[in-house]
């Protein structure tokens, strides 16, 4: 909140459209009658601002988005279809703020459909359009039932040019490609529109039935061309604008492309412009279009068909034979949006093909940006909540297995870095190659304010020597002052001059406003130029230069100057600059490496506040097992105890013998260790020991560890000590009398025990490896010998000439001779 506060208050910012540009919480005050030392941008989240401007006069454009279009998403009965929502949203935008929506996707059942069925009329194929022919109006008819209702069909043939090397121009071969194999074909033609896309079934039928087979010479075809016209040729081929585009694309052979017309002497390029021309014949539609530029322009490349499907969104289903599959899967990864399926050789199963391909593409979404059109100064980033997805996917638009009625979420995030410097456009479409709906992101820049266009001028606020803009005055020339009220002309000096501490200076040091050449300082400013403030300084508990001095920052070199006493002891400036109490009461003075307050607290005017787990004046003493260096476990403390025993056992003195083992802790011996949760007083039962144990600090640890010498147990329990605040381990006495603990220790175990069954199990293990290695390799010589008896069995000699004998005479007939003639 400083930091904000200093951006919004930079003396710099003199204008409304200034401040609202600075930060996005910087607000302006147009109230026309402010004291003249008060800053009108001010940060808007600060007490500061409600209580210095009435909420009516504060400019504070906020962003936000806006839908200005937003129809729910349509059923199954209604005429328009909406699977995008909202349609158009007006997004507002100030410089360095963000701004957050959601755009909405719903799949929906029978979704229109412009289905474009255009099929190879080379040889080849003629079983393939006899079974077309065959399914005729059935055709549409069970697509309608498999895949949407609401579907309209086109249909269209192709062959090659009409040139050499790609079609003969023999005069017999143009009239009919056939005739070698002693059939009737159609002339040859390069791409020809039979019928355009409608609902009406007859008329494809009847457009399929007028179709006869073609042919021409070298394998590839010129099924780009045919691509092209059906992509660019929107009105001619019919095309709806509300519904999906799909081209099913039937061959046997592979395709033409860019730089393959340079073999008949074709040079100019694919111009991707729509060539469609009508012409009559008896073979054909009255409405057929052909392609009247084959001859003149090169096959289109990939890249341009892709161009050509994305701009039209088109989605082609390559319905190819298993010969040739290959080559079309490879396209398939350079056009979006694409299928590839294998068709078999006569075609019978187009059907099954067309409605899988359409579930297929129809089950994913690939949305986009255009990034082009992006508005000069915005940043946009987004994620997207795929139908039964739990997790957002950043940076992706796409989502795949969508089912009908299933929902995906996108969220945009937006942010205006500056304002834009050009009239550019400010619209973005966010769409889908697969889709005709799209989104419109409409831009709107807050970079002034609305009071900027209301201009006073020679305003009386502003001595009738200015303009009054957003509650400033704007001075003409030769005035000066916050109402203009001031002239050079009274002064022999400049006005700004006598305002400066140098000529390199700012006037009152940006921290004040120059009134007729004296500086009227800012809040938390004086001195003659506003060169000192009582802020910078070190801030220590919230309290600048703590609570025992003030601050005097003077050409920003914040100083504390410490005046407050504690205990007759000054306060002191520490190591960030700020006054505090003096540390030295706080230390240890018997320790030469002593920290404040031994670094187990803080130091509070001369006392120490220990922490939690320490106390004594100098927070020295550990009082809580948490801060020891060993641990309340049984295995931090069995050497202690151990050591304790063994002394005791060999009447040896334990304080002397154990003092390594046993120096972090204190230890007790007693005969039998006592529950001292049942004590009530000093008993036999009970020993003295109960009542220096703290139970709430830390619960008695019984624990028992095995000597080495005979095995026997020494039993003992950790406790904490009150007095010493220290662990205190209470060990079981050694009976001296006996030579015995109190318990029976075990007797060792016979080892004779376990040798034997280990050396039984090894030798019987041993004893059943050798029978089995023995049986199998008996049956494994059985079975190789009667495969060596089959195969003699087998054995059949017979005579055979010598591969790579030659007879010594040849015979060759010289073929020029023409006989006796």
């Amino acid at each position: 909140t400083a930091d904000i506060d200093k951006l919004c208050e930079d003396n710099t910012i003199t204008s409304c459209d200034q401040c609202i540009q600075k930060h996005p919480q910087c607000a302006w005050c147009s109230k026309s009658n402010v004291n003249s030392n008060i800053k009108r941008c001010r940060n808007f989240c600060s007490r500061k601002t409600s209580a210095l401007c009435d909420q009516a006069f504060v400019e504070m454009p906020r962003s936000n988005a806006n839908f200005a279009q937003n129809q729910q998403f349509s059923t199954r009965e209604e005429a328009v279809v909406v699977q995008l929502r909202p349609q158009v949203i007006d997004i507002n935008l100030r410089k360095g703020d963000t701004v957050k929506f959601n755009v909405s996707f719903r799949k929906v059942k029978d979704y229109p459909v412009d289905l474009y069925y255009v099929m190879d009329l080379s040889n080849s194929m003629k079983d393939d359009l006899a079974e077309l022919q065959k399914l005729g109006e059935s055709l549409a008819t069970q697509i309608r039932q498999n895949v949407t209702s609401d579907i309209n069909m086109g249909f269209g043939t192709f062959v090659d040019k009409v040139m050499m090397p790609f079609t003969s121009t023999v005069p017999d071969q143009l009239i009919n490609p056939c005739a070698k194999s002693k059939e009737a074909c159609a002339p040859p033609f390069g791409f020809r529109h039979q019928q355009s896309i409608s609902g009406d079934l007859t008329a494809f039928k009847q457009s399929v039935q007028n179709t006869n087979i073609s042919g021409n010479i070298d394998s590839p075809e010129g099924g780009f061309d045919a691509l092209m016209q059906i992509a660019v040729c929107g009105g001619q081929i019919g095309w709806r604008g509300d519904a999906s585009h799909l081209v099913v694309f039937t061959t046997d052979a592979s395709f033409h492309t860019a730089l393959d017309g340079k073999l008949a002497a074709i040079l100019d390029a694919n111009d991707m412009k729509c060539h469609l021309k009508r012409v009559r014949g008896t073979l054909v539609s009255q409405n057929a279009l052909v392609y009247d530029k084959s001859k003149e322009l090169d096959y289109p490349s990939i890249g341009q068909l892709r161009a050509a499907f994305v701009a039209n969104k088109i989605q082609p289903i390559f319905a190819v034979t298993k010969e040739v599959r290959s080559l079309y899967d490879g396209l398939k990864e350079l056009i979006p949006n694409s299928f590839v399926d294998e068709l078999a050789s006569d075609s019978n199963n187009i059907i099954s093909i067309i409605k899988t391909a359409y579930n297929k593409l129809r089950e994913k979404l690939q949305m986009s940006l255009d990034d082009d059109n992006k508005p000069e100064g915005v940043g946009i980033s987004y994620r997207t909540l795929c139908p039964n997805a739990t997790t957002w996917s950043d940076n992706s638009l796409s989502c795949n297995q969508i089912q009908l009625g299933s929902e995906v979420t996108y969220e945009f995030t937006v942010t205006a870095t500056a304002c834009p410097t050009t009239s550019a456009s400010n619209t973005m479409l966010f769409t889908s190659s697969s889709l005709q709906e799209s989104v419109t992101f409409r831009f709107n820049f807050l970079c002034n304010c609305n009071c900027s266009s209301m201009v006073e001028q020679k305003s009386i606020d502003c001595s009738s020597n200015g303009s009054m803009v957003c509650g400033a005055c704007l001075c003409d020339q030769g005035h000066e002052g916050s109402r203009c009220q001031c002239t050079q002309n009274t002064i022999g000096l400049s006005l700004s001059a006598q305002c400066k501490r140098s000529d390199s200076a700012d006037i009152c040091e940006r921290n004040g406003e120059c009134l007729c050449g004296i500086c009227d300082c800012h809040e938390n400013f004086h001195g003659k130029y506003c060169q000192c403030s009582n802020t910078g300084c070190p801030v220590t508990d919230g309290n600048v230069c703590g609570k025992g001095g003030t601050c005097e920052n003077c050409y920003n070199q914040p100083k504390c100057n410490c005046t407050a006493k504690i205990n007759n002891i000054p306060y002191t400036l520490d190591n960030v600059g700020s006054c505090t109490c003096h540390e030295s009461n706080c230390i240890d003075p018997s320790n030469p490496n002593a920290t404040v307050c031994s670094s187990h607290g803080n130091c509070s005017c001369s006392i120490c506040e220990c922490d939690p787990k320490y106390d004594g004046k100098y927070c020295q003493d550990c009082n809580s097992p948490l801060c020891k260096t060993v641990t309340a476990e049984c295995s931090s403390h069995e050497a202690c105890a151990i050591c304790v025993n063994s002394a005791v056992q060999n009447r040896e003195n334990a304080n002397d013998k154990c003092q390594v083992p046993c120096k972090d802790v204190t230890f007790q011996t007693v005969k039998t260790i006592p529950d001292c949760s049942l004590c009530t007083g000093n008993t036999e039962a009970c020993p003295s020991a109960c009542s220096e144990v703290d139970p709430s600090i830390l619960a008695p640890t019984p624990c028992s560890q095995a000597q080495s010498t005979g095995q026997c147990k020494v039993s003992y329990n950790i406790v904490w000590h009150k007095q010493s605040k220290n662990y205190l381990v209470l060990i079981k006495e050694f009976d001296q009398a006996t030579g015995k603990y109190m318990f029976h220790c075990p007797k060792p175990i016979d080892p004779v025990i376990i040798v034997l069954p280990i050396v039984a199990g090894i030798v019987v293990l041993g004893m059943i490896a050798l029978i089995a290695w023995k049986v199998y390799q008996t049956w494994r010589d059985k079975r190789e010998w009667q495969v060596f008896e089959n195969e003699m069995k087998k054995s059949k000699w017979t005579k055979d000439i010598n591969p790579v004998f030659q007879k010594p005479k040849t015979r060759f007939e010289n073929p020029a001779y023409g006989g006796d003639e």
